[in-house]
């Protein structure tokens, strides 16, 4: 099963805005996953096996999975550009 981390700065409200629009994401798009969220600080005591980390914030460090600016499940701009990231990472390997 895949592995999604979602961040932000206290892990509550802007990831669980973020969390619910993964969902529905992933639900339409028939592809199961693990969601945890986490703040920025707390990322490494939550990345095993993760295949994706979305956040708000902006990160230097490079955990060795792919990482999205997740803004756009905020405000809606280029949420369709985002959303596709997210699913070609996720669909990526299954063939």
């Amino acid at each position: 099963m895949k592995k999604v981390i979602v961040a932000c700065g206290a892990g509550l409200a802007t990831s669980t805005m973020i969390r619910e629009k993964i969902e529905t994401l992933l639900e339409e798009n028939n592809i199961q996953c693990e969601i945890v969220q986490s703040t920025l600080n707390g990322i490494p005591s939550v990345l095993d096996n993760a295949n994706l980390i979305i956040t708000t914030m902006n990160v230097d460090e490079d955990y060795g999975v792919p990482l999205i600016q997740g803004s756009a499940f905020l405000t809606g701009i280029n949420e369709d550009v985002v959303s596709d990231k997210v699913i070609s990472i996720l669909k990526e390997g299954d063939a």
